[in-house]
């Protein structure tokens, strides 16, 4: 998992020991989840966590969902800003950017964080509407980068098929997480799936069309 990303429009996070604090409470939150899991999730563990009263924690984030909120918004932005490398690199091609960042996805996949993290986040996200809003918008966001890539890379794909193509490759590599993720039963073979999977997405992506992605209209 990389780092958490402040989300400027903090208003309590204009200040160094303001930013400071608001970094400290997030990270409590993240580790809470990734050590218990989200059913252990409130303001008084993290606050715990972070070192700090209940009243003080309060002061940064008014409500659990609050925080949670921020908390997603800051792993994603963690993740776009190490995309973000590859994206404004003017040396690499489309097609090898999309490559790389299908990498980056994939080798992230076996970090103990990201393992327990997000598969917290899937559960949570059936009972809880604030989670699941957050999901929607962490892999809403995913997608519309690959096909934005997938766009430069096959222009002759209209968006729908972008889109679709997108939320194929993103929903397959985050399925391998119950079997390459860390400890998982096959996590020997992740660097396997790495060699097959990019060089197969980049096939799908540079050889699909239109009418191999959207079916037929009735």
């Amino acid at each position: 998992m990389k780092k958490l990303r402040l989300q400027g429009r903090h208003d309590k996070a204009t200040s160094k020991k303001g930013r400071d604090r608001v970094l400290k409470i997030l990270n409590a939150a993240r580790d809470l989840i990734i050590d218990e899991g989200f059913h252990r999730l409130s303001m008084r563990r993290v606050a715990e966590r972070s070192k700090m009263t209940v009243g003080n924690l309060s002061y940064y984030y008014s409500s659990k969902s609050d925080l949670l909120h921020d908390l997603v918004e800051s792993v994603l932005q963690g993740y776009e800003d190490d995309w973000d490398r590859f994206l404004v690199d003017e040396h690499l091609s489309a097609e090898e950017k999309l490559a790389s960042i299908i990498t980056a996805i994939i080798e992230d996949l076996a970090t103990v964080e990201t393992t327990r993290f997000f598969p917290e986040l899937w559960v949570m996200a059936t009972h809880d509407p604030v989670v699941k809003e957050c999901m929607i918008d962490v892999y809403s966001q995913v997608r519309l980068i690959i096909a934005r890539l997938i766009q430069e890379v096959n222009p002759a794909l209209d968006e729908t098929s972008c889109y679709a193509l997108a939320l194929f490759i993103v929903s397959s590599i985050e399925g391998h997480t119950v079997f390459i993720g860390d400890d998982k039963s096959c996590t020997h073979l992740a660097p396997h799936i790495l060699k097959v999977a990019v060089p197969t997405f980049l096939s799908l992506v540079k050889n699909a069309t239109n009418d191999s992605v959207q079916p037929l209209s009735a």
